[in-house]
């Protein structure tokens, strides 16, 4: 049998520089475009961290899901309406619908629709705290 020994002569690999390769420039993939139910569930799961809420979305029209008293959701329909649901029993619910930009696709749009979740979220445990008192 044959010993080979494994010359690791790293000759023929050239050591690189950052000025090898001049100016670098943001690629096409610096940023992406994340799609509105994408980014309604982040901006839901950071505000809903803060708050103590954890929302779970469902589909549209979902009312025979065996919702449990206390569960909080939140669907969003063909036009991007968002309404956020705190539920009082398995088929009765309390709901904020939230009026958002028809287009998220500037930072400020961003920004807006965030606020008006974060305005809906705190409107929906008004109505969810006096729904449980009453």
């Amino acid at each position: 049998m044959k010993n080979i020994k494994q010359e690791f002569d790293d000759s023929l690999r050239q050591e690189y520089k950052q000025s090898d390769f001049g100016e670098l420039v943001q690629g096409k993939y610096a940023v992406s475009e994340v799609q509105f139910a994408e980014l309604t569930e982040l901006l839901l799961a950071c505000i809903g961290e803060e708050e103590a809420i954890q929302f779970t979305g469902h589909s549209i029209g979902n009312y025979l899901a065996d919702h449990k008293l206390g569960e909080w959701t939140y669907e969003i329909d063909n036009a991007n309406q968002v309404t956020l649901r705190f539920w009082l029993n398995s088929l009765n619910s309390v709901s904020e619908t939230i009026s958002n930009p028809p287009s998220v696709m500037t930072p400020q749009d961003k920004a807006q629709l965030q606020n008006a979740l974060l305005k809906g979220v705190m409107n929906l445990k008004a109505k969810a705290s006096h729904a449980r008192r009453g």
